[in-house]
């Protein structure tokens, strides 16, 4: 049984990768696949793709985290890739006791990896969103960040609305739908959570009403779209647009947002609820001010 199971490591690689992708629990994103097929073909298999499972260990690995370190991947890249080596490892099931047939003891000082340090998250601040808003160069500009800014929404959650997503007299916005790293609008989102209602100030709703007037007669349904009618990609606007203004990702917005709520004294489970976070305690999950639309307007 053992000799059948001790497979190449690029032999199990191929059937871990497709169990992972079509498995009932947690599958991978189709998405994500391209960065795992380059971590296998750039830095893992060379080293031991053609090794028998019963081969790999602390002492085979090393070389694979040497040759990142030589081209300078960031320290959360590195353990993410030995984390792909890990999981193909355990993908190997003895069919009878359910568990791990080349069980490893990871050995993270012994593969030299680096410490994944807490990342820089940098916040926009209100005179830089109020700078942002009065020097954007397009009136869909000026939009995406006032909403982005109102909402907390993540960028391709935003890139995803359609006009039929506002609701309420505009007071509303539904989020059921984001657009992946290809341009193509998908209905499955990071989080069960995710799936959500966020509401708007009365001011930054009538903007967007006055906008949906002013474009009712484009073909395109998204809030946001090119020439073309079809989603923008979130890089390609991140480095023409937003660029000029700050350095860091659109996740910004989002923090903005996160950090004025809390300031504001919003109520936990409703702050969560807006920026699509898991609840955190009991007492977040039994209550159904989410479903209160009277407050939340409030």
């Amino acid at each position: 049984m053992l000799e059948e199971l001790d497979v190449s490591f690029k032999e199990q690689s191929e059937k871990w990768l497709k169990w992972a992708t079509t498995r009932s629990r947690k599958p991978i994103l189709l998405t994500s696949v391209p960065t795992i097929r380059g971590a296998l073909d750039n830095y893992i298999l060379p080293e031991i793709g053609s090794l028998r499972l019963s081969k790999v260990h602390n002492g085979s690995c090393k070389p694979i985290v040497d040759k990142m370190k030589a081209e300078r991947l960031a320290p959360s890249s590195m353990n993410g890739y030995m984390n792909v080596v890990k999981a193909i490892m355990k993908s190997v099931i003895d069919p009878e006791s359910g568990e791990p047939v080349f069980n490893r003891r990871w050995n993270s000082t012994f593969l030299d990896l680096p410490v994944v340090e807490h990342s820089k998250t940098p916040c926009l601040t209100a005179a830089q969103v109020e700078s942002m808003l009065a020097d954007a160069k397009y009136a869909w500009e000026h939009r995406l960040y006032l909403v982005l800014a109102s909402t907390g929404l993540r960028i391709s959650e935003v890139l995803a609305l359609e006009w039929r997503h506002l609701v309420n007299d505009g007071r509303t916005l539904i989020v059921e739908q984001k657009v992946d790293r290809f341009g193509k609008i998908v209905r499955r989102m990071k989080t069960k959570s995710g799936k959500r209602e966020i509401d708007l100030h009365s001011s930054v709703a009538k903007e967007l009403l006055a906008a949906k007037e002013l474009l009712s007669a484009k073909s395109s349904d998204l809030m946001f779209s090119t020439r073309n009618g079809t989603p923008h990609l979130s890089n390609n606007i991140e480095r023409r647009l937003l660029r000029e203004h700050v350095t860091g990702s659109w996740h910004q917005f989002r923090r903005f947002r996160n950090t004025h709520l809390r300031k504001s004294g919003c109520l936990e489970d409703l702050r969560l609820f807006w920026m699509g976070h898991k609840p955190t305690e009991m007492g977040e999950v039994y209550s159904k001010l989410k479903d209160d639309l009277e407050t939340r307007l409030e």
